[in-house]
């Protein structure tokens, strides 16, 4: 049965992930419209404008965890997204590229702090079988703001753009009014019967096992709010960390951004007989379809098996868009005859990147880590992917000057294929596993929850009612 109001909430929250993916892309289609304007930016400056945004969110995730565990999941969201529209408004005025790098880097503080208060949220309410098909949803939603970004880009100036930026972050404010915090946290904060109300929102009063699960684990989290050193050297806090660290790292130096914050400069310098906005679009959509079946396929297939496929069809993808590069070289007008093969090679590479490298490092990042470190966990995974994206957003056309187009595609397939190496290796499958269950595996078995005394599920449901 379809839970209404449990939809409606991740719903809400992911509306902050559409901002994800239309700042994210945004300087693939804004810079072309500012090279046409008074702002006239040159091949540096339009790098620097790609990795503002990265240098925000670094911070944006190492603050995230205090913020979160302060303010609450869902008050961090929600005053984020006041300065959410003071960035994009700061870029949308700018007189000059000041005003653009400062605006982007507010931009991009936000941003960090989405990627990772959103994941947190969702998977903190949902129960073991919805949590896949939700926790993809993060994803989904960028690629939302990926196509919303080729839209606008296609038909609107770079400084419209921007308005639109601070009208869905306005607009992702107001969806959150209605909805509850994270039960997780409010247990934390000594708040048992706010939890409950709050699950018993989402969920209506019913007998569902599953959600009751979800009740007695929210119940039985520690209620301390300060984390000791031996926590912090804990197996259930530095093997998440680690691995969660290193899915960001294959996650971003597969060369996922570097397409997609140059995928109209790829085509154009491909030659490709596709035009590059449209190309753009067809890159956006193929994105947003794949990770759409991939939300409804994880729970069945599992994390490992599609990280399995994503690693394997992006690297080949990588390789024959690599090829393809280096004949055409030496063959210019092959490039007449086969224009296309930009175009199929990116498509193929977005559609498996979004069927495991996309959604799954958020996801599992979420899932892997215990209620009391979640919060640093995933602060300093996000930290961590926005570093290693700003290192390959300024690094691209670097490499492609210093080893060529097709040498710099040929560099991202290798590591693609590592992180099928490092799936087989090293990663768990959290199919269908209890947040406690991911925890005790890290623990080797030994629970690490701790029931709160005299608080009987019974009593506070009927203090609720």
């Amino acid at each position: 049965m379809i839970n209404r109001k449990l939809h409606f909430a991740t719903s809400a929250v992911l509306v902050n992930a559409i901002s994800v993916g239309l700042a994210s892309t945004y300087s693939s289609t804004a810079t072309e419209s500012m090279k046409n304007g008074k702002l006239n930016p040159d091949d540096d400056e339009v790098s620097w404008i790609g990795s503002c945004l990265p240098f925000g969110a670094i911070i944006g995730g190492t603050i995230a965890s205090y913020l979160s565990n302060k303010i609450g999941r869902k008050g961090t969201l929600m005053y984020l997204s006041l300065f959410l529209v003071g960035g994009w408004l700061c870029i949308a005025y700018a007189s000059n590229l000041t005003f653009v790098y400062l605006g982007r880097f507010i931009t991009g503080i936000c941003i960090g702090l989405i990627c990772v208060v959103t994941p947190m949220y969702i998977i903190e309410i949902s129960t073991p079988e919805k949590r896949g098909n939700l926790g993809t949803g993060f994803q989904l939603f960028i690629c939302i703001g990926i196509m919303l970004s080729s839209t606008l880009g296609k038909f609107l100036p770079w400084d419209w753009v921007a308005i639109g930026g601070s009208v869905l972050a306005i607009m992702a404010l107001l969806c959150m009014l209605p909805f509850p915090e994270s039960p997780r946290w409010l247990v934390m904060h000594n708040k048992q019967a706010d939890a409950v109300h709050a699950v018993n929102f989402l969920y209506g009063n019913t007998n569902d096992p599953s959600v009751n699960e979800l009740l007695s684990e929210s119940l039985t989290v520690s209620t301390r709010n300060s984390l000791t050193m031996r926590e912090i050297w804990h197996p259930t806090f530095y093997k998440p960390a680690f691995l969660s660290i290193a899915l960001m790292f294959f996650q971003q130096f597969s060369g996922s951004n570097a397409i997609l914050y140059y995928t109209v400069s790829i085509f154009k310098e491909a030659k490709s007989s596709v035009d590059p906005m449209v190309g753009n679009l067809w890159v956006a959509l193929v994105m947003f379809w794949s990770t759409f079946i991939t939300s409804h396929t994880m729970d069945i297939i599992g994390r490992k098996i599609s990280l399995y496929i994503s690693g394997f069809v992006t690297c080949i993808s990588l390789n024959a868009m690599s090829v393809y590069l280096l004949l055409s070289a030496r063959d210019p007008s092959l490039k007449e005859t086969f224009g296309w093969i930009p175009l199929v090679c990116l498509i193929v590479y977005i559609a498996g990147f979004s069927v495991g490298l996309g959604p799954i490092p958020w996801l599992m990042m979420s899932e892997m880590s215990p209620i009391r470190v979640r919060g640093l966990v995933c602060g300093l995974g996000t930290a961590f992917s926005w570093t290693f994206v700003f290192i390959i957003t300024k690094s691209f056309l670097q490499i492609e000057a210093a080893v060529g187009d097709f040498g710099a595609y040929w560099i991202y397939s290798v590591f693609c294929l590592l992180a099928c190496f490092f799936t087989l290796i090293f990663l768990p499958e959290t199919k269908g596993k209890t947040l406690e269950e991911i925890e005790n595996y890290f623990a080797g078995g030994e629970s690490q929850t701790h029931p709160l005394p005299d608080l009987p599920i019974e009593r506070l449901i009927d203090q609720d009612s």
